[in-house]
């Protein structure tokens, strides 16, 4: 027997907690969305019927997104920052601060330590603190850099 839609809603990556967040957080864009729809009646007459169906269009979409998008609302975030050992480029030069790309990324980065690293260097995350990144440079050589 094939298991159910019910049985596979509940093996879902993400917990109730998450859904209840994203559906809190809807519900001021669904309230704007029926403010500007009677706005909008004011000066194009149509049946009050269309602000339904529109308001419901509108709520399946957040529902098609919310798969998409769970991982935004999940406040654990371990999922959010790099782990540390990855591998980075530079893509403002870190002097000792600056910017590092890590899967298509922007993060602000600071040196652990040594010489300035150039903007296409490859660095290794070695701590997180807060939203920057610690590294240092990938290769321990001084001359790979450029001049």
């Amino acid at each position: 027997m094939a298991p159910s839609i019910w049985h596979k809603i509940r093996e879902t990556p993400w917990s109730s907690r998450v859904l209840f967040r994203y559906l809190l957080l809807q519900i001021p864009d669904w309230i704007l969305c029926v403010l500007v729809l009677i706005l909008i009646q004011r000066w194009i007459d149509y049946p009050w019927w269309v602000i339904l169906i529109l308001l419901f269009l509108w709520v399946i979409k957040d529902a098609i997104l919310f798969p998409y998008l769970w991982r935004a609302y999940d406040s654990r975030g371990e999922d959010a920052r790099p782990h540390i050992g990855e591998e980075g480029v530079v893509v403002k030069s870190l002097a000792p601060e600056g910017h590092v790309q890590i899967r298509g990324e922007l993060w602000r980065a600071r040196l652990e330590k040594g010489r300035p690293v150039l903007e296409g260097e490859k660095v290794r995350v070695q701590k997180v603190e807060g939203l920057t990144l610690i590294v240092a440079p990938k290769s321990n050589d001084s001359g790979g850099g450029k001049n």
